[in-house]
């Protein structure tokens, strides 16, 4: 046992002894020496005790207590056997740990979970923890159980495993807990040899193959011990292998042959039922093969027709494209890599899958794809496309910015707030065929409303009109407005009454005409069951004024005549079947009457930089009708502009692919003169062909296998005349269809020979896109795939007893065969320390008073001695004494009978007391005078 601070330094505080006896050694001496010498060294304990209690002054003694953490490996690899033997052992150490031993709990598999924390308590209970069992990541454990660890107290991790790390560096681990002094002890909880296990090792096949090629598939079994299984090899549509096949132990190999038919990225699949197999999880594999073939173009279409003249202009341009609807495109990375480039036409966001809305700039910037986006009235900005990941792959930005040159706007909302816009969402004027339940109509379109003023302007003119029987201003008409306030507005507008639709036109109308905006525009959201007078002579008369007006019929049973309403009132008309849409159609409409997106007005497309796209057409172009309204991003190239100098057309690289934006649109509304051109199949070949990958895949020979714990890329690289191609810096993606993204470079191994390894992902498909560049050039670009049937926790001899011995080693622990071996005292010399500075004040505050006693009072030898006299006289009186019940009975038998005149006994008695106590008192002013 011995002394620590906390604070060290404080200590130089006792110098302060040096002054104090120095003057108390210089001052003349007033008090006797015992008095003197001990009021100093009182003094100087005082002193001493307040520093080393301001040092933090601390007792450190050995301890032998021990804190051990079980480390349970919970994983597929271990067998519920010998899980149940690491539980075992467990209870059997608790039951032997020594008082005051301490232990704690991990379950892990790919992660790690405390199922219980340092305690001493002897039972272990049921394990409750789950982790992820499908892999081994031992290096989490070891980095929990560290955590765990107190600092008082010996310190032992005691891992019981199988060993079969495949995640992780459980060494690295290791080396963490031998500098921090704590052993790592095991138990191998391998699963002993012989028990019966088949499993599909791998379905290997060529990464890339011809249209109508022959080639090998090759299924690789493995298994224990002889035996028969049924073995069946198919792909997405037909089973092209089926039969019983006879297993050796060891590895076994089958081979089919198999015709290609159709291009682009296809699965084959493997499974395995053997008659004797220890688990499931690996009778399965699976490859992705490529079919190479001429280059494919997925046109995609808004509406059926709209991308007929681009597909025949391509065809005339030998280019081969197909045209395919938004809800049926392939929205997984494997499927979308089967095209090389894809082409929206006037295509709204909402129509896309979500799925392809986040993969489609990966499809770009990782596979070195190509996109192309054509403009219309549902597309680039009108088509919601701000701020969503396709507008990132994009040359242009959606909305129009830094342009001063808009005119204003006045903008009313017309709203029907009668009871046909409550929850009901039905049909007919009589309300039948009703759907009852859902979001209220009219919830839906203030929700729309505010969509819609989001997109506004500060120098517009906004205002709500709700209408039932009469029309109701909700936000009068008023420039400037904030979303915020308008909200406010909004929300006490509730259902009821009867329908007026003339009485909101009416009010609009009004408020339009006294608006200060050169564009005038109402929204009409109603079913239209009105039953006021005729609405189509108010609808003309606003469009007479410069109003034109826009209808939207909310659901599927709404009134005829609003198409006609509409056509009446110069607008648009739209059908909204499903309520839910209204807030994207009013944000359309008002992005539309608005004008910051669309631009309607014929012009000639301005040159603006020279590209491929425009090669042999420099001599003039025909004209456009309008494009949509975009801005350019800084880094890419404006082609073709239009009459305010915004982007008609644009391009740009992106990642490894190519983005084009072509803002007006193909079906002959505003591109009419240029789908007759008939220059315009090569301008569609041109575009289409910017955007196809740079470089094509020959010369490039990629491998990639699972092989354990590592996926391997080996890439052979050649050029045009089959020699080695040396210095590339090579790279490859990797790439899942959860959004997985993993990049790794390749090092040169030998001449054109490129290898990389990763450890290996989860269980899926991946597509490997491999791109090798020189002095900053792209040269070589090719995709494969890769298959992961199984995480490697599932394949055969997982169990590896030598990394249990290796992280022992490291550590300086060793394999545990008694159970109470996991309590004992390592050899780490391991101290407790425990704070005194409270004690020490304690101390101090008791010798300050002391201190001031020895000083200040003045006990002499005959104070002493009298007090000893008192103290015995007193004693004895005591002895002498009655007890006190018996000199009470006494003392009331004397008053008893004691005469109560003058003269008797008790009056000379008290006459006796007082002359004895005036005696006293004479003595101690003479002995005060001295004169005693």
């Amino acid at each position: 046992m011995h002394l620590s601070f906390i604070f060290p330094t404080a200590l130089w505080l006792l110098v302060l002894l040096v002054p104090l006896w120095a003057l108390a050694l210089a001052v003349p001496r007033r008090l006797t020496p015992p008095r003197f010498w001990g009021s100093l060294l009182l003094r100087t304990a005082l002193v001493m005790t307040l520093t080393l209690a301001l040092a933090g002054a601390q007792l450190v003694r050995r301890v032998e207590e021990v804190t051990t953490v079980f480390l349970i490996d919970s994983s597929d690899s271990v067998s519920p056997s010998a899980r149940g033997q690491a539980e075992a052992f467990v209870r059997d150490a608790l039951n032997a740990r020594r008082a005051g031993d301490r232990a704690a709990v991990v379950v892990f598999g790919e992660n790690a979970l405390v199922e219980r924390t340092p305690n001493d308590d002897q039972v272990l209970g049921r394990i409750s923890s789950v982790p992820v069992a499908a892999r081994t990541n031992i290096q989490s454990a070891i980095q929990l159980g560290l955590a765990l660890l107190p600092a008082d107290t010996h310190k032992r991790l005691v891992l019981l495993s199988d060993g079969g790390e495949n995640a992780g560096h459980a060494i690295e681990a290791a080396r963490l807990a031998a500098a921090r002094g704590v052993p790592i002890s095991y138990v191998d909880l391998s699963t002993p040899n012989g028990a019966g296990e088949a499993l599909l090792v791998a379905l290997a096949a060529p990464a890339r193959v011809r249209q109508g090629q022959v080639f090998e598939l090759v299924a690789t079994v493995e298994s224990s011990v002889t035996q028969t299984a049924n073995l069946r090899i198919f792909d997405d549509t037909q089973t092209l292998f089926a039969r019983n096949v006879h297993l050796q132990p060891g590895l076994n190999r089958f081979t089919l042959p198999v015709e290609t038919q159709r291009q682009g990225f296809q699965r084959y699949y493997a499974r395995l039922v053997p008659a004797i197999d220890g688990r499931g999880q690996n009778n399965e594999a699976a490859a992705l093969v490529y079919i190479t073939g001429p280059p494919r173009v997925l046109l995609v279409e808004g509406r059926p027709g709209e991308g007929q003249n681009l597909k025949d202009a391509l065809g005339a341009a030998q280019v081969t494209a197909e045209t395919i609807a938004p809800d049926a495109l392939p929205t997984d990375m494997t499927g979308l890599a089967e095209y090389e480039a894809v082409v929206l036409i006037n295509v709204p966001v909402r129509a896309l899958p979500v799925k392809l809305v986040a993969n489609l700039p990966a499809y770009v910037r990782d596979l070195g794809k190509g996109l192309i986006m054509i403009g219309g009235d549902r597309s680039f900005g009108v088509g919601g496309y701000g701020h969503t990941p396709i507008e990132e792959a994009l040359p242009v930005y959606m909305d129009v910015r830094d342009r001063q040159e808009r005119p204003d706007v006045a903008l009313v909302f017309v709203i029907d707030k009668s009871g046909s816009m409550d929850a009901c969402h039905c049909s007919g004027p009589n309300r039948q065929s009703a759907r009852p339940g859902g979001t209220p109509k009219i919830d839906i379109a203030k929700e729309a409303v505010i969509q819609a003023a989001a997109v506004m302007g500060e120098r517009d003119t906004i205002g709500v009109v709700a209408f039932d029987s009469s029309a109701h201003w909700t936000f009068p008409a008023q420039r400037g407005s904030s979303v915020e306030s308008l909200q406010s507005a909004l929300a006490p507008v509730a259902p009821e009454g009867s329908t007026n639709v003339r009485a909101g036109l009416e009010a609009a109308a009004e408020a339009l005409r006294q608006a200060d905006a050169r564009i005038k525009h109402a929204i009409l959201l109603t079913d239209g069951w009105s039953g006021g007078s005729d609405t189509m002579e108010i609808a003309r008369r606003m469009y007479e004024e410069g109003v034109t007006l826009s209808v939207v019929a909310a659901g599927g049973g709404s009134a005829d005549y609003l198409q006609q309403l509409a056509e009446a009132g110069g607008g648009r008309y739209y059908m909204a079947v499903d309520m839910e849409e209204v807030p994207q159609i009013f944000v359309q409409e008002t992005i539309t009457a608005v004008g910051n997106y669309l631009i309607e007005e014929p012009f000639i497309p301005q040159y603006a930089a020279p590209s491929p796209i425009l090669e042999g057409l420099e001599d003039g172009l025909p004209a456009l009708y309008g494009y949509n309204g975009t801005t350019l991003k800084e880094t890419a190239a404006q082609v073709l502009s239009g009459v305010d100098g915004a982007p008609v057309l644009a391009q740009w690289q992106y990642g490894l692919g190519r983005a084009v934006a072509w803002t007006s649109d193909v079906k002959g509304m505003w591109g009419r003169d240029w789908v007759r051109w008939p220059a315009f199949p090569r301008f569609a070949a041109q575009l289409v062909n910017w955007v196809l990958p740079a470089t094509a895949a020959t010369g490039v020979a990629a491998e990639i296998r699972v092989e354990g714990t590592q996926a391997i890329i080996d890439v052979q690289a050649q050029d045009q005349s089959g020699k080695p191609r040396d210095g590339l810096e090579m790279r490859a993606t990797l790439m899942g269809a959860t959004g997985f993204a993993q990049e790794v470079a390749l090092t040169q191994i030998g001449p054109g020979e490129y290898h990389a390894s990763i450890p290996t992902p989860i269980q899926g498909t991946y597509l490997v896109h491999l791109a090798a560049s020189q002095n900053g050039r792209l040269v070589v670009q090719d995709t494969v795939g890769m298959v992961v049937p199984y995480s490697p926790e599932y394949r055969q001899g997982q169990s590896n007893p030598a990394l249990l011995e290796a992280l022992a080693r490291a550590s300086g622990g060793a394999r545990l065969v008694q159970p109470r071996d996991a309590f004992a005292p390592t050899r780490a010399d391991v101290t407790r320390a425990q704070e005194i500075g409270l004690l020490l004040l304690l101390v101090a505050l008791l010798l300050l008073p002391l201190d001031i006693g020895v000083r200040r009072l003045m006990v002499r030898r005959s104070d002493v001695a009298a007090a000893g006299a008192w103290l015995r006289a007193y004693g004895e009186r005591r002895a002498a004494a009655p007890p006190l019940g018996a000199r009470r009975r006494q003392g009331r038998r004397a008053v008893a009978r004691a005469p109560s005149g003058p003269g008797s006994d008790a009056e000379a008695s008290i006459d006796a007391s007082l002359e004895r106590l005036r005696a006293a008192r004479d003595r101690a002013r003479r002995r005060a005078r001295g004169e005693e």
